[in-house]
């Protein structure tokens, strides 16, 4: 996966921050996986479709046929816009022909929205989620996403800005849930001091995730660098043993 010496750092984040789930890490490939797609044609939300990554350990990947929504397909680099008039169903609306979200309060701040947000274009055929538990030696992802509850997130959030040594190292855009795990962390990775982005606000992709859910997504080479920050932490405080012993309860099943 990450080397031995970050497999063994791994081991030590997996059990001190109480993670039940692991992280899924995304990355693009020309070779076709073996495991679950949207079914062409078929419209669906792949944050939903992400629950066969999460709960079952499957490999999940989209490509320009197989994207279960154009905003995904969009947020993926597949399409070059989400749909037409995009600005108006983000915001307002068109009487009698589109009922408009009213996320952004108008078409042109919504236009500036999409000015700025332009994703990275597909660099491959194929968009891959899957387990960071299953990545071999010499394949690693571009992005490591983590769907955590707020007990857990506070400590991802925190340990971040600890590794990074900054204050500022998490990053909140407004955004669709696809653009949260997979767009805004793609910028960060080719900046100078990349960040962590905090996601899962979308009220459209809400119901696609359990209701104390929310994201943390990031570049691989943050993933690592919080791996490696975790000794001499506050994960090591009598103050986080408190969050934890809380976490492992809410984790015990109820007998």
């Amino acid at each position: 996966m990450m080397g031995f010496f970050a497999i063994e750092f791994w081991k030590q984040f997996r059990e001190i921050l109480g993670l039940t789930e692991s992280p899924l890490g995304i990355y693009y490939t020309n070779d076709k996986p073996e495991g679950v797609t949207p079914k062409e044609g078929v419209q669906g939300c792949m944050i939903g479709l992400l629950q066969n990554a999460r709960k079952k350990g499957k490999i999940v990947y989209f490509d320009k046929n197989h994207f279960g929504c154009p905003g995904g397909a969009y947020y993926m680099g597949f399409f070059e816009s989400p749909r037409p008039k995009i600005e108006y169903f983000l915001s307002c609306g068109i009487p009698g022909e589109m009922e408009g979200e009213r996320y952004i309060k108008t078409p042109e701040r919504a236009r500036e929205y999409f000015a700025r947000m332009i994703p990275r274009r597909a660099p491959a055929t194929y968009c891959v989620f899957k387990p960071i538990d299953q990545f071999g030696a010499g394949a690693d992802p571009e992005i490591v996403v983590f769907f955590v509850t707020p007990d857990i997130l506070s400590g991802l959030f925190t340990l971040v800005n600890y590794a990074l040594e900054r204050t500022d190292a998490v990053h909140t855009p407004f955004g669709s849930g696809c653009g949260a795990i997979l767009t805004y962390p793609l910028k960060e990775v080719v900046r100078e001091q990349p960040r962590a982005v905090l996601g899962m606000f979308d009220v459209s992709a809400r119901p696609m995730v359990e209701k104390d859910i929310l994201t943390l997504a990031m570049p691989y080479s943050v993933f690592l660098k919080i791996l490696e920050n975790v000794s001499g932490s506050f994960l090591e405080t009598e103050s986080w043993e408190k969050v934890h012993q809380r976490i492992k309860k809410q984790q015990a099943p109820i007998t």
